[in-house]
């Protein structure tokens, strides 16, 4: 009995202790992880809240470069600049001994933007014309018989146009029926090659100046007459033209063959030449700059 009393204590000291015990929540050490498994967790597709983590992977995938710009120059058909210029001078024979000199400039362009291959249509420009009236031979001629006499008439004009269009087409796409005959010079006429460049039109040139000079002096009796006159009046121009073909479609130079026609009826066919020039956004500013139709019409204004 005296054991039984003795143990009471001890028995209710481990009751309390229990019951204590059962109202806490073990602590456990957590056991170390191992490299492999904390890589695992780190590649965990979720984080604490459930929200998707990225990968660092997936930002930069280390097998994809980035997309390098595109080349700006690189067209299957590069852009073209295509010129067309000639010039000369030639002589009309008004009546016997009575000439008038002739000279004229051409300048035309054409912008193509995506295709060097598309060079029909319209070419636009300037086009300069001056006469000047030769009369030395026809009043000396005329005043052999008549010595004392003197007689002189000087006349000159010049006209020009700033927005002129030459419309060429292949054989493929011109008028059948039009007839773009070049006379040769030698009673014969020069067609144009199938697969050429062709066209014809009229066009009229706006007068810029003239002058009228007129002298007749009769020194036996003193007589003197002078008479001066300016302007002039607008002419209309016709024009035949050929361009040479390119079969190959490659050239950057072809010769070219322009008939001029004039109301007064004179009339010669000009030499010139059909250029291809890079046509891309920086050579396009340059020629701007360039400034060569301006540059006629600086020169002849």
């Amino acid at each position: 009995m005296k054991k039984v009393m003795l143990l009471l204590p001890v028995l209710l000291a481990v009751i309390i202790f229990t019951s204590t015990a059962c109202g806490k929540t073990p602590m456990t050490t957590p056991a170390p992880t191992s490299d492999s498994e904390r890589e695992e967790e780190a590649d965990d597709s979720e984080g604490s809240l459930g929200v998707p983590v990225m990968r660092e992977q997936e930002e930069n995938p280390p097998d994809e470069s980035e997309p390098e710009e595109p080349d700006k120059r690189s067209t299957t058909y590069e852009p073209s600049i295509f010129v067309i210029e000639a010039s000369g001078s030639w002589q009309h024979e008004l009546d016997a001994g009575l000439k008038v000199n002739y000279e004229c400039e051409l300048y035309l362009d054409k912008i193509e933007p995506h295709n060097m291959h598309d060079y029909m249509g319209a070419y636009t420009g300037v086009f300069w014309l001056k006469l000047a009236l030769d009369t030395e031979e026809y009043f000396s001629e005329f005043l052999d018989s008549v010595p004392f006499v003197d007689i002189s008439l000087d006349a000159e004009a010049e006209g020009i146009r700033d927005d002129v269009s030459f419309y060429l087409r292949d054989g493929y796409t011109r008028d059948p029926t039009a007839n773009f005959d070049i006379p040769d010079g030698q009673d014969g006429y020069l067609k144009p090659d199938h697969n050429g460049l062709a066209g014809k039109g009229s066009f009229v040139v706006n007068a810029t100046k003239g002058n009228l000079a007129a002298h007749a002096q009769d020194t036996q009796k003193g007589i003197v007459m002078d008479h001066q006159q300016s302007g002039a009046s607008d002419t209309e121009v016709s024009y035949i033209i050929h361009v040479a073909p390119d079969p190959n479609m490659e050239a950057t130079r072809r010769d070219v063959k322009i008939h001029i026609i004039l109301s007064d009826g004179s009339s010669t066919t000009l030499d010139g030449v059909w250029h291809r020039l890079p046509g891309y956004p920086d050579d396009l500013e340059k020629y701007y700059n360039s400034g060569k139709s301006q540059e006629i019409l600086e020169r002849h204004q």
